[in-house]
């Protein structure tokens, strides 16, 4: 086809108008008939343009004139040829801009022939382009031009764009000074950081939405909403995606598939137990044992990891009611996580059932609970809970740095996700008296704050006095709201 038309701008210049007509009726009934893809044809010059422009244009295939005008809009002859084309194209051409723009998500650097091209002749037509522009190419264009009209245009639309994000963010902003501390850092940051990974993986912004690339910024996506205290909304996130991922990951190479598998192993072992804790804590493994099975059949578990939350189950119970047989149940169930983890330190000795463990074992489990409250938090807690089950029975004494380590760590799990496992007051009655006074400050603070703000008083406050949650010391009541509002305080 493309050696027909030079012949026929040959003919042309050979001033041979009736073969060049002859010719050309011949080229243009077959091209309207034909199945030639607009985004595979390439325009080199002018009369390869016009042929099409011909073809085309004055035809049922309009809309593919001007998709193959917008793939060779970066060739100056082409630019310059619509430029100068007649005022019916020109018009037809940016009503069928916002159109392509709102559907096809083009790269902003594919749009530079709209500030090439404007001409406030078009300022109506040129205002629905600009609308159908998302932030990026937006701000792109802003700084391609030194047009004042245009530039105006760009800068209402960027300032539009960026009014609607704020409000999808929930009315943060970026240079907002962060005041919600938790166990990953700020979580204002951690959430607008998360927000970012999800426009950022966007299905339009990948050329295949099922890509071993955007399932992978997925996940960090999910981890960024794990970090910041959303639990119950991180797992169903996981479980979305991970159905997603089996029906859809046809183009994933084994390589990146093992990836992915590994990525969701090591977020689900993080997420389902502190999920089956919060919300079953006197069963947590029965939950979590049902959501593998429902939700995730393939992924890997790791049985030690899961068979803490069994050990809960016996801590709950002694603490509840006096027991003096649970640690031989306890011993019981240490053996199986021996099995799993041998180099682990076991929880209990046989020749510690009676009289308890030592100050250097104790110690050991203290370092224990630093290392891990980060990696795998619900250990980190089940063992804090062990120590302070420990200390109710007599079996270990803790002095006041231990307890106030303790207590900084069920602090700063509450921070994370405000709910009452992690701070209450009999927590509270059974290791503040013998704490420091700063953790025993911080601990009080939360158990007032918690009984004083129910749902309701909460909702009737943020109503009526959002000021008083404005103030710099209601740090701890924002943080009680952000609680009730995410589900983390029943």
């Amino acid at each position: 086809m493309p050696g027909s038309i030079l012949q026929l701008d040959k003919d042309l210049n050979n001033n041979d108008l009736f073969i060049m007509w002859q010719n050309e009726l011949s080229l243009r009934t077959s091209a309207r008939a034909g199945t030639h893809d607009a985004n595979t044809i390439s325009i080199p010059g002018t009369p390869e343009l016009e042929f099409w422009y011909r073809c085309w244009y004055f035809s049922d295939r309009k809309l593919d004139f001007f998709i193959l005008l917008l793939d060779n809009l970066q060739n100056i002859q082409v630019l310059k040829w619509l430029g100068d084309g007649p005022v019916f194209l020109l018009q037809d051409f940016w009503s069928f801009l916002p159109w392509h723009i709102a559907f096809q998500q083009p790269n902003p650097e594919k749009l530079q022939f709209i500030v090439n091209l404007y001409n406030p002749e078009y300022h109506t037509a040129m205002l629905q382009v600009v609308n159908a522009l998302n932030l990026g190419s937006c701000q792109y264009l802003l700084s391609r031009t030194a047009n004042q009209e245009l530039r105006k245009l760009f800068k209402d639309r960027e300032s539009e764009l960026l009014k609607n994000r704020k409000q999808s963010l929930y009315g943060f902003i970026k240079s907002q000074k962060g005041d919600s501390p938790g166990l990953y850092g700020d979580k204002i940051d951690n959430i607008l950081g998360t927000l970012g990974l999800l426009e950022a993986s966007s299905i339009h912004n990948y050329h295949d939405p099922y890509c071993a690339e955007r399932f992978t910024r997925l996940l960090d996506a999910v981890e960024g909403v794990f970090r910041s205290g959303m639990v119950e909304d991180c797992l169903g996130m996981l479980i979305d995606l991970y159905e997603e991922y089996r029906r859809k990951n046809r183009l994933v190479s084994l390589l990146e598939d093992e990836k992915i598998h590994r990525t969701f192993y090591r977020l689900l072992r993080q997420v389902i137990p502190i999920y089956a804790l919060s919300n079953q804590p006197l069963t947590p493994y029965e939950l979590a044992d049902r959501i593998y099975n429902e939700y995730f059949p393939l992924i890997n578990r790791d049985p030690a990891s899961l068979q803490y939350l069994v050990v809960y189950e016996s801590i709950v119970s002694a603490l509840n009611r006096q027991n003096p047989r649970i640690m031989y149940e306890i011993y019981m169930k240490s053996i199986i996580l021996q099995k799993y983890r041998p180099f682990d330190n076991h929880l209990i000795e046989s020749d510690e059932l009676d009289k308890g463990i030592v100050p250097w074992r104790l110690e050991q489990f203290v370092d224990i609970i630093d290392q891990r409250i980060s990696a795998l938090p619900h250990e980190s807690f089940i063992l804090m809970e062990y120590l302070r089950m420990m200390s109710v029975m007599k079996l270990i004494s803790l002095n006041d740095q231990i307890i106030g380590q303790l207590l900084d760590h069920y602090i700063t799990l509450w921070q994370w996700l405000p709910c009452s496992l992690f701070m209450n007051e009999t927590i509270y009655s059974q290791l503040a008296p013998l704490a420091g006074e700063e953790y025993r400050f911080r601990a009080r603070a939360i158990c007032d704050v918690v009984l004083g703000n129910n749902r309701n008083r909460l909702a009737d406050d943020i109503s009526s006095r959002p000021d008083l949650f404005r103030m710099k010391d209601a740090w701890l009541k924002r943080q009680v709201f952000a609680a009730h509002f995410l589900g983390g305080l029943k």
